[in-house]
């Protein structure tokens, strides 16, 4: 059994953010006697993540440093647990997590609460259950990510420019052919929100783009 002091927006234990990969890969072995899995996803031109079975964590890295740690709660071994001062709070059931913390400190999204304050997420719905912290700005982002794609997901086609920007109420940058409003949001993991107009100014397109290439589209 390990057990890790959590330093919020910081550090977990080892794990401290910003920390170079292949510092990672020494700490992993020197503290749990453990190698990452031949499963190693890659999101270029910037985006990691590693896995590891003993104890089983997931780490995510951006630009080759640290930026989270994903804790899988292994109901026979339980490998790590993790303390917030003098306070266990992992593994923990959901009712005692939440009490812990205050229900009211957390966002809850299909499943998953968020705690921006302490950049940490965690939920019940998977099996098993897994606690995320992540460096400052992590939750919050990730929490920014998903009201502005609700924000945008309720649109209909159709719908005026005008009113599409006073709706969602940022920034934004015209394309070069004038067609498209692109939004840039997220430090952490960037992330671009575009809407195409046709020759009216009226909506007919929206999407999302990653810095891995990929592309989503969020009206039907």
């Amino acid at each position: 059994m390990h057990k890790l002091r959590l330093t919020p927006n910081v550090s977990v234990g080892p794990f401290v953010f910003g920390t170079e990969q292949q510092e990672m890969w020494e700490i992993m072995k020197n503290e749990f006697g453990s190698v990452r899995s031949s499963i190693v996803e890659r999101n270029k031109p910037s985006y990691e993540s590693e896995y590891y079975a003993n104890p089983d964590i997931h780490l995510d890295y951006k630009d080759n440093k640290l930026i989270s740690v994903n804790f899988i709660d292994d109901i026979r071994q339980r490998y790590c647990e993790i303390y917030l001062e003098d306070q266990k709070i992992w593994p923990r059931t959901e009712r005692k997590f939440l009490a812990i913390f205050g229900r009211d400190s957390f966002i809850e999204i299909y499943g998953t609460y968020y705690h921006t304050r302490f950049s940490l997420a965690v939920g019940w719905d998977d099996n098993p259950p897994s606690l995320l912290i992540g460096q400052e700005g992590y939750c919050t982002e990730a929490v920014e990510h998903f009201r502005f794609y609700n924000i945008v997901s309720k649109m209909e086609k159709g719908l005026p420019r005008d009113v599409c920007r006073m709706t969602i109420n940022r920034a934004y940058h015209v394309s070069e052919d004038g067609r498209s409003d692109n939004y840039q949001h997220g430090v952490i993991k960037r992330e671009a929100t575009s809407l195409t107009f046709d020759s009216d100014n009226r909506l007919i397109k929206a999407w999302q783009s990653y810095p891995d290439g990929d592309v989503i589209d969020i009206l039907d």
